[in-house]
């Protein structure tokens, strides 16, 4: 099976609003089923394709098209007729139209899966119109941040999850656009001389000791005092 994904839920903890990403929901491709049943997958997901007004063509320039995806299929339905014949070479030709389906498959399913996170409340609906499966899957280490208020005026004090250092991003319009801010060496961020009345938005990701990253955390926002 090859998998592409998040909900969220709200909790209020002594005031502070805390926002935990709890399940992520994936789109699926179950390539693990015979040959026949993959052709059928195949044409059921450019039936579902063509004239979607979600996915308006063209593709972006790094997802294959869905003209070549529709030659790649008629090419795998004709390579499986080859193969039940016995035609000489037919089973490596057969081998090869099923990996360039698959291929075609797996860079279009990402972006149905790049939908499915710009709308994460309709994620399921998103990838059952375009002829994919989902799966509900929990995010370990993805964890949560919070945020209150500063005893000072404009002051916010966020926290991450968990010890370590952490990096951060912040956000004046719920995440549409954002900026990278300096890191920390622990779990706290006071950020200093924002605007009054405004609402700011915070989140955080650990920074792993072999210099990748974890998870980043749900958006939590407050209004600056």
């Amino acid at each position: 099976m090859t998998k592409i994904g998040i909900l969220g839920k709200t909790i209020v903890k002594k005031g502070i609003k805390i926002y935990t990403i709890i399940k992520r929901i994936i789109a699926i491709l179950n390539w693990n089923i015979p040959t026949a049943d993959r052709l059928i997958k195949a044409e059921f997901v450019i039936s579902k394709l063509t004239s979607n007004p979600k996915f308006p063509l063209p593709y972006p320039a790094n997802i294959t098209t869905l003209a070549k995806l529709v030659t790649d299929t008629h090419d795998f339905d004709a390579a499986i007729v080859a193969a039940k014949n016995k035609e000489v070479g037919s089973a490596e030709s057969l081998r090869i139209a099923d990996d360039l389906v698959h291929m075609d498959l797996i860079s279009i399913m990402s972006m149905v899966q790049s939908a499915m996170d710009a709308d994460r409340g309709n994620g399921i609906k998103i990838a059952s119109e375009a002829g994919f499966d989902t799966k509900k899957e929990s995010l370990p280490g993805a964890g949560h941040a919070e945020v209150k208020r500063g005893a000072e005026p404009r002051v916010f004090i966020a926290f991450g999850d968990g010890p370590g250092y952490h990096d951060w991003m912040k956000s004046d319009d719920g995440g549409a656009t954002s900026e990278r801010i300096a890191p920390t060496r622990g779990r706290r961020k006071t950020e200093r001389d924002l605007v009054s009345d405004k609402r700011i938005y915070f989140r955080s990701r650990l920074v792993l000791k072999d210099e990748t990253y974890g998870e980043w955390s749900a958006w939590v926002s407050e209004v600056a005092p």
